[in-house]
């Protein structure tokens, strides 16, 4: 069986205005812990050097930063797994 996962791929538009870091449900959900570290925590999404970049061991693929991306440097492509 085929299964199909989801994942957020970004191009080079990307202009580092911090939006998808912060419209995304993971990195509020840590944010809202007492210890939130913002440069440690494991967020699913953050600006780094100028541009975001997805961890995508903890992002959902919700695409809630696709659809916030200014610039859509951000999209959602569809992986087939075996």
């Amino acid at each position: 069986m085929v299964k199909e996962n989801k994942k957020i791929v970004q191009s080079d538009k990307c202009t580092g205005c911090g939006i998808c870091d912060s419209v995304c449900p993971i990195n509020t959900k840590l944010a809202k812990k007492d210890d939130f570290d913002h440069d440690t925590a494991k967020l699913a999404i953050r600006v780094r050097n100028g541009s975001a970049m997805v961890n995508e061991d903890t992002c959902i693929a919700c695409g809630s930063c696709v659809r916030s991306c200014p610039v859509e440097s951000l999209s959602i492509v569809v992986v087939a797994e075996a």
